[in-house]
C-alpha cells in the first residue's frame, strides 16, 4: 500500500504554539501553516474548528489538552507527547507520526487518510467511531486499545502489539494481522471473517471463537 507523504514546503520555525493559536482566534483566523515547532508545552488548551497545514512538531508536549474539529494536512510530528489529550472529530490528510507518545489518547469520531503511526505507543488509545482510509500502523505498541465501530479501507499493520485490542463491529476482511501480536483480541465473532493471520495465531483464535482443538 502507498500512502501519500506530506508535501514538503520548508517550514519556518515559531517561537510559541500557545501565542500562534490565541492569535489566529482572536483574528477570527482558522489556519495556521509553514510553522514548525520544537520542544514546546501546550497545556491546558481546549479550541476548536482550527487547521494546521504544512507544519511540523519536533518534541512538544502537549498536555491536558482538548481539541474538536481541528485538521491537519500535510503534517508531521515526531518524539511528541499527546498523552491523555481529547481529540476528537479530527480531519487528517497526510499526517505522519515517528515516535509519538499517546497513551489514553481520544481520536474519537475522526477521519484519517493518507496517516502513518510509526514506533508510536498507543496503549489504551481510543479511535471509536473512526474512519481510517490508507493509514499504517508500523512498530506500535496498542495493547487495550479501543478501535470499535470502525470504517477502515486500506489498513496496514506491521509489527504491532495488539494484544487485547478492542475492536466490537470493526470488520476485519482483508486485514493482514501476521507480523503482529493479536493475544486476547476483543471483538464480535462475525467481524473476525476475512482476517489475514498465521497457522499459529488461527488456533488461538479457535479457542477464542469456542472451537475445542484436540
Amino acid at each position: 500500500m502507498k500512502i501519500d507523504s506530506p508535501k514538503s514546503v520548508q517550514p519556518q520555525e515559531k517561537g510559541d504554539l500557545l501565542y500562534d493559536l490565541v492569535l489566529a482566534q482572536q483574528q477570527d483566523e482558522e489556519e495556521i501553516r509553514d510553522a514548525l515547532y520544537q520542544n514546546q508545552t501546550l497545556e491546558g488548551y481546549e479550541g476548536s474548528n482550527m487547521e494546521f497545514k504544512n507544519c511540523t512538531f519536533r518534541g512538544c508536549q502537549f498536555v491536558d489538552c482538548r481539541m474538536s474539529n481541528f485538521s491537519f494536512v500535510d503534517v508531521v510530528m515526531e518524539n511528541c507527547n499527546l498523552s491523555g489529550c481529547e481529540l476528537h472529530d479530527l480531519a487528517c490528510q497526510r499526517l505522519r507520526l515517528r515516535g509519538c507518545k499517546m497513551m489514553g489518547t481520544g481520536l474519537s469520531h475522526s477521519l484519517l487518510q493518507n496517516t502513518a503511526f510509526l514506533g508510536c505507543n498507543l496503549r489504551y488509545a481510543r479511535m471509536t467511531d473512526t474512519r481510517l482510509k490508507a493509514v499504517e500502523f508500523d512498530s506500535c505498541t496498542m495493547q487495550e486499545a479501543d478501535l470499535s465501530e470502525g470504517r477502515w479501507q486500506s489498513v496496514e499493520f506491521h509489527d504491532c502489539d495488539l494484544q487485547r485490542i478492542q475492536l466490537l463491529h470493526t470488520p476485519l476482511v482483508d486485514i493482514d494481522l501476521r507480523s503482529c501480536h493479536i493475544e486476547g483480541l476483543r471483538l464480535a465473532v462475525p467481524d473476525l471473517k476475512g482476517a489475514i493471520v498465521t497457522a499459529e495465531q488461527a488456533i488461538g483464535l479457535a479457542s477464542f471463537l469456542g472451537v475445542v482443538i484436540r
